[in-house]
């Protein structure tokens, strides 16, 4: 019985591990939609390049995803809160 259990739960653990590389693609995917977005709605400079740093994300289907745009060569941090549903951004907006 036990080892019934031990194996459930190895095959298990494996299952959640091998998923994690395509949430953390996916989450990277997430980042550069919502800098983009940003750039494109006139909310960040569009000929600065920006190291994109993840703040927040929270929601179901809808995800609702804070970032920092870091300019490469200095100058001002622009925080973005960007609405995503279905893989496209539905909203964005500066962070207080």
């Amino acid at each position: 019985m036990t080892k019934t259990v031990f194996s459930a739960f190895a095959g298990a653990a494996a299952l959640l591990l091998a998923a994690a590389p395509a949430s953390a693609a996916d989450l990277e995917e997430q980042l550069n939609l919502c800098a983009a977005a940003a750039k494109a709605e006139g909310l960040a400079s569009a000929d600065v390049e920006y190291r994109v740093k993840f703040i927040n994300i929270k929601g179901g289907s809808a995800k609702t995803l804070t970032v920092e745009m870091i300019p490469n060569e200095g100058g001002d941090v622009v925080s973005a809160t960007c609405k995503l549903r279905r893989g496209e951004v539905t909203e964005v907006a500066l962070t207080a």
